[in-house]
């Protein structure tokens, strides 16, 4: 886990790496990192020329700041998720496949401080970004990254929801439904009808099936022109969801 913390300039917010030798911020400048390591947080102090902050970082600046790579399960989709999964503090869910870890951090956030994220990601390009952005995260050993692919005959993980971002998902469902706690999530994210159909046709003596699409639309934040903005966000995925009761 690297040393990070969020670097206010100006209104302006950065996630910095205080293990770094030197930073180096655009439009701000060079500095060695040394200047800040014994700045207390929340304290305005100069630098540059510059009033600044150190503060705690959320969940939110680290998404920001992911390097990314295959296309990451969007925040609102991921508010979801979790939301219908039910997890909590202590619990251990299980993941496939990881891709650039945004999910995978955000499961993490959820089940610390002593629960565990066991997550499959079997390409090895997703996998070196994941492992990259997941060493950002103070969860980061919560979480168990494993360069394989989950299958029918992996060896059942106890959990308490199963979260699949794979395209043929209905293939591990008789997996999830060795692995999971009774009373246990399956939750799916896919982005066609016709995957849908298919999971669906898989899930017999499930229960309380759903399925969910979320679009999302902002507002311009300027108090002399208040209104929806021009571009929301449409269709990214389908999210299925189906509880386990043995």
């Amino acid at each position: 886990m690297s040393n990070f913390n969020l670097l206010i300039i100006g209104g302006s917010a950065h996630l910095v790496d205080l293990d770094l030798d030197v930073l180096e911020i655009k439009n701000f400048g060079r500095f060695p990192t040394k200047v800040l390591l014994n700045k207390e947080l929340g304290k305005e102090f100069d630098l540059l020329d510059e009033k600044c902050i150190l503060v705690d970082y959320v969940l939110s600046d680290l998404q920001l700041n992911l390097k990314r790579g295959p296309q990451i399960i969007s925040p609102k989709d991921i508010a979801w998720i979790l939301y219908r999964s039910g997890l909590s503090t202590g619990q251990t869910v299980v993941e496939a496949g990881s891709g650039s870890g945004a999910l995978t951090l955000a499961l993490a956030q959820t089940i610390a401080p002593n629960g565990k994220v066991i997550t499959f990601e079997s390409n090895r390009r997703h996998l070196k970004i994941a492992q990259k952005n997941i060493k950002m995260s103070p969860w980061s050993n919560l979480i168990d990254l494993r360069n394989e692919e989950l299958m029918d005959s992996t060896p059942p993980i106890r959990a308490s929801s199963i979260i699949l971002d794979l395209p043929n998902p209905w293939e591990l469902v008789n997996w999830s439904m060795k692995s999971l706690q009774i009373g246990g999530f399956l939750i799916c994210y896919i982005p066609t009808v016709n995957q849908i159909k298919a999971l669906m046709d898989s899930l017999d003596g499930w229960k309380e099936i759903e399925v969910i699409e979320i679009i999302q639309r902002g507002w311009q934040s300027r108090s002399s022109a208040l209104r929806p903005d021009n571009n929301g966000i449409g269709h990214t995925g389908f999210i299925i969801s189906s509880r386990w009761n043995g």
